[in-house]
């Protein structure tokens, strides 16, 4: 059996799952959509997605669809077999949803944190655990029943960056299973969500990851821990930005273990003291 697939993901998070679908021994195609190309660095350079530059390296096809109107014209002329989206940053529309598999990989344990920012929202709100839901997606934003989840752990140590990869290579492995389970005609079986458990996170601000030295040191820690290593909670310190990557509480004190100064690297907490005597309060 042939599958041809269609392949929606823009940034890091995606491209696991992405090579490991180019890897799988079957006879397929794989045609990638992606976010179109736009400054992503400093420098003012244009930059293609992290998906879209995977996808070049494999010799893909690869498309930037600038409206949903283009969407569904390209995935009209491919007609796929299976639309993959993990991360994609569009809602996929409703003639889309309606008249293909299209599958969604969605990084919480829905209906629980619908909406842009899950991974952060688990840690924020000091959850015991999160997870990936593969969703059989409709027209709404995370509203689609489910097909598969798997839970993963969150402990008092675990960063946004932990979370991410994990999560990240759980998505792939994921991805192998749908497809080996299409492949074998094996009905992809789903539950609906309880819609009146659903909660939301919106995309995260500026104002968001600023720290509070007010602030409950329990939240604090949260703060830091949700934003690290990207984009960083920080605080301003003597007139300077410093990114506050990793912190730990000792005798009810919130002490920074590793931060980044502005125009800096990442630093042991003990190193920056060397170079500088006024400790850092976040508490």
């Amino acid at each position: 059996m042939s599958l041809n697939i269609i392949f929606c993901g823009s940034p890091d998070f995606s491209c696991e799952a992405l090579e490991t679908l180019i890897k799988i021994p079957t006879d397929k195609t794989i045609t990638v959509i992606t976010q179109p190309d736009k400054i992503r660095k400093r420098g003012n350079k244009i930059q293609p997605t992290p998906v879209k530059t995977l996808a070049i390296k494999h010799q893909l096809p690869t498309y930037s669809p600038q409206s949903k109107e283009e969407f569904e014209n390209c995935v009209k002329a491919i007609h796929p077999d299976i639309i993959i989206v993990i991360a994609y940053a569009m809602i996929i529309p409703k003639t889309i949803t309606d008249s293909y598999l299209c599958v969604n990989a969605h990084t919480s344990l829905l209906p629980k944190y619908r909406g842009a920012s899950p991974i952060q929202a688990a840690i924020l709100n000091q959850d015991k655990e999160t997870g990936i839901c593969f969703i059989h997606m409709n027209e709404k934003m995370d509203e689609g029943n489910i097909i598969a989840k798997q839970t993963v752990p969150i402990s008092q140590t675990t960063t946004y960056g932990d979370l991410h990869n994990k999560l990240a290579s759980i998505t792939a492995s994921m991805v192998k299973d749908l497809i080996q389970n299409v492949l074998q005609n094996i009905p992809l079986e789903s539950s609906p969500q309880d819609h009146t458990q659903a909660s939301y996170c919106s995309k995260i601000l500026p104002s968001d990851y600023k720290l509070n030295p007010q602030e409950n040191i329990q939240i604090t820690l949260a703060k830091i821990k949700a934003y690290s290593p990207k984009p960083g909670a920080y605080i301003i310190h003597n007139n300077k930005h410093i990114k506050i990557l990793d912190a730990t509480i000792e005798s009810d004190t919130l002490i920074p273990t590793i931060v980044q100064p502005e125009g800096k690297k990442p630093m042991a907490y003990t190193d920056y003291l060397l170079g500088n005597k006024e400790k850092i309060n976040l508490c």
